[in-house]
């Protein structure tokens, strides 16, 4: 830990030259390491990784444990699941074909409105003898 480095103590100096005295300083967090340390609660670091490392494994474990007791699928419960993925790709295909359809049609009205707006615009050609904007 880091605060095992916490200073705790201030020199100080009455004639300003030598700095014999010393004023103790102390704060929350040294104090708590001081308790910790006295009652015996201060691990070395590598102490303090094993434990964390050991903790970490048995979590992995209990996981491992619970996901060993799952019960597998039969038969009833892999025709279950293809009957809705079936399903669900049937449902997707109806929406894509009804995509394409609208889109389909959309384009039909728009070459018929397309030729139609050719149509005028030859018929205002032939009628005003040239230029459609009328500058001629």
């Amino acid at each position: 830990m880091s605060l095992n480095f916490v200073s705790s103590a201030v020199l100080t100096s009455t004639d300003g030259v030598s700095h014999n005295e010393e004023k103790s300083v102390e704060t929350g967090e040294a104090s708590s390491v001081r308790r910790q340390q006295a009652a015996g609660g201060h691990q070395p670091l590598f102490e303090q990784l094993r434990s964390n490392a050991d903790r970490t494994q048995e979590e992995r474990d209990a996981a491992a444990k619970a996901l060993r007791g799952t019960r597998t699928l039969d038969e009833e419960d892999c025709a279950h699941l293809d009957a809705i993925e079936r399903q669900r790709m049937e449902r997707d295909a109806a929406v894509r074909r009804g995509v394409e359809d609208e889109v389909a049609a959309f384009r039909a009205a728009r070459a018929e409105r397309m030729a139609e707006g050719s149509a005028e615009l030859m018929d205002d050609n032939e009628d005003g003898g040239g230029d459609a904007t009328g500058g001629g």
